[in-house]
């Protein structure tokens, strides 16, 4: 359970090297606009592109179930963004995640959220969200 609410606390902060440090060197950290990033420093690499590209992050968990091995929770999660076209807009977003632990540090991340609600509420143009839909849903 302590592991969540550093790992919340840490997304929040922009030091991405000490939020990298939650995760073996091979974890796989799966996010659900962005994608997949597998390695410690693909993690470091997302989470710095996460604070360019917004700040004010509030990430608090509301449900948490974890013991040694597995950890799951449900979160709420707000930012406000910093990209053309939504600049100063305050987002929010509610989802869930699933972690699995090796030795006290995160071997994988799986967040599952609706993603597209949130592009919605961004002001992302549809063009964008049309790319990031058949990128996320491949019909083949």
């Amino acid at each position: 359970m302590e592991t969540i609410k550093v790992f919340c606390k840490r997304f929040e902060q922009e030091d991405s090297v000490v939020f990298a440090d939650l995760f073996v060197e091979d974890a796989v950290y799966l996010d659900s606009l962005y994608g997949v990033c597998e390695g410690r420093e693909a993690i470091r690499v997302f989470h710095e592109r996460c604070h360019k590209e917004a700040k004010a992050y509030s990430f608090q968990p509301v449900k948490i179930l974890s013991d040694d091995e597995n950890a799951s929770f449900e979160w709420r999660f707000a930012f406000i963004s910093l990209l053309p076209g939504s600049m100063g807009k305050k987002v929010t977003l509610k989802g869930a995640s699933f972690l699995t632990l090796k030795a006290g540090k995160i071997a994988s991340y799986r967040e599952y959220a609706d993603s597209i609600a949130m592009l919605l509420r961004s002001n992302t143009p549809d063009d964008k969200i049309i790319k990031f839909y058949h990128r996320k849903y491949p019909t083949s």
